[in-house]
């Protein structure tokens, strides 16, 4: 049994290189074997398992399967109250379920920045919706769409540095943990200036000092590349 000299993962008979970082694999007491005929140590998707679907199948599939509990929902209502009270709240939610999942799957180009999109714009338009129908006061514009489009912008800036190149894993997650602080922060200062509070923060300092010292944590390990080596051996990482 074989293990990798850099990163220490298990290698598999027959391998040429280390399938996590890529090292060569030199054993001269061990007798070259080809590669095609020893297993693998880890599994290889096969060209008859990468089934290819429909998009447009697809899209009418979810559709329909969304279209009927819709239905259903306005029939109950219709029946049991006479009219179209909490029917809107169901379908709305379908709707929005619906228009969060189908741009990303009829762009492929730009898939990622469309699941980002998508639900963004659909469930702003949900939660309007819920504002103006509850009567529950004005929250949407104050606080749930700057909250949200901080929310949609952070996670656009992450996916744009991570798809270049321009962070790893390690400083991917501490950015993850730094950005959760950032929301949290700003909707608890949100909802102080909609309502007139003026007590300072009360619940998002409980969630910032544990994201910041996860955040600074991984990028001093980040910064180290001894500790940082010991990390991703151990870890596979």
């Amino acid at each position: 049994m074989a293990y990798c000299v850099h990163c220490g993962v298990k290698l598999g008979a027959g391998e040429k290189r280390c399938p996590l970082c890529q090292t060569p694999v030199y054993d001269p007491a061990e007798p070259e074997r080809p590669a095609a005929a020893s297993p693998k140590a880890y599994p290889v998707r096969t060209p008859e398992q990468a089934l290819k679907r429909s998009k447009r199948f697809l899209l009418t599939l979810a559709a329909l399967m969304l279209l009927a509990p819709a239905g259903l929902c306005l029939v109950i209502d219709l029946l049991a109250t006479g009219g179209i009270t909490w029917s809107s709240y169901a379908s709305g939610a379908l709707l929005m379920l619906f228009l969060s999942a189908a741009p990303p799957l009829a762009v492929p180009r730009y898939q990622v920045y469309f699941a980002i999109g998508a639900p963004f714009l659909s469930l702003n338009g949900y939660l309007f919706l819920v504002e103006r129908l509850s009567a529950s006061g004005h929250w949407f514009f104050p606080i749930a769409l700057p909250s949200l489009a901080l929310g949609a912008g952070l996670v656009t800036l992450i996916t744009v540095l991570w798809r270049r190149g321009w962070i790893n894993k390690l400083t991917l997650i501490a950015v993850i943990f730094a950005a959760c602080a950032v929301e949290c922060l700003a909707v608890e200062w949100l909802h102080a200036r909609a309502h007139g509070l003026t007590g300072g923060l009360v619940w998002s300092p409980f969630v910032l000092a544990p994201c910041l010292f996860i955040s600074l944590s991984l990028f001093f390990i980040n910064g180290n590349r001894s500790v940082r080596e010991e990390v991703r051996r151990r870890v596979h990482f």
